[in-house]
């Protein structure tokens, strides 16, 4: 399986410097944009998914729309590509979070955990979540598949981490449209022994990859 994720385009909550959230904002003439400069790049390279799937919300289904303009091919809602849901965080900067919750910007800035923050969804709940897209990516498509997700910077830097099977949660500045692309081998996923360090079964061909804007 041919597994391309994208990040949405630059949206409302972006420009502000906002921490979105689940907050549904649009996409900024930018954004849209930055969507056209993406679709032009897969016509230019000839790259042509088999599926695509998007978030809920606003700003990664008009990214989605833009960016497969070339194609007729549906977009599928996943509701478990939704960012993650930051609490009281949502619609706000962090100098308003600073100014308005002193003790609790503190502690989050030294540790990073949601569950400090109230209403916000946990690393537990966003590690299941992200481990459901990819048992469903494995379970629901064969190796000839050519699958396109577009989703949200948070949420995908955990799909990452389930999908390349480590504990530990790397943070990754993620572009506005960045490609991230892997070939994956769906009916040997489960393989052990020797299939571990086969890497035939499982490669890298893009990470965070926006060239088109550049």
């Amino acid at each position: 399986m041919n597994l391309t994720i994208v990040r949405h385009a630059e949206s409302s909550g972006n420009a502000a410097g906002r921490w979105q959230g689940r907050d549904d904002t649009d996409l900024t003439d930018l954004g849209r944009r930055q969507a056209s400069l993406l679709a032009k790049r897969f016509l230019d390279e000839g790259y042509r998914p088999t599926r695509i799937y998007s978030s809920p919300l606003t700003r990664t289904r008009e990214t989605a729309r833009i960016a497969s303009a070339g194609w007729e091919i549906p977009i599928t809602r996943w509701d478990d590509l939704i960012e993650t849901d930051v609490g009281v965080f949502t619609g706000l900067t962090w100098e308003e979070i600073e100014t308005q919750m002193p003790e609790l910007a503190r502690a989050f800035s030294k540790t990073r955990d949601m569950n400090l923050v109230e209403g916000a969804e946990n690393y537990a709940r966003r590690r299941a979540r992200a481990e459901r897209v990819i048992d469903r990516l494995i379970a629901d498509h064969s190796n000839e598949d050519a699958v396109m997700l577009v989703s949200h910077g948070g949420i995908m830097q955990v799909i990452f981490s389930a999908l390349m099977g480590a504990e530990r949660l790397w943070g990754i500045g993620v572009r506005n449209t960045a490609l991230f692309r892997f070939e994956i081998d769906v009916d040997r996923w489960r393989a052990d022994g020797a299939a571990l360090a086969n890497q035939n079964l499982r490669r890298i061909e893009l990470f965070n990859d926006a060239r088109h804007l550049d």
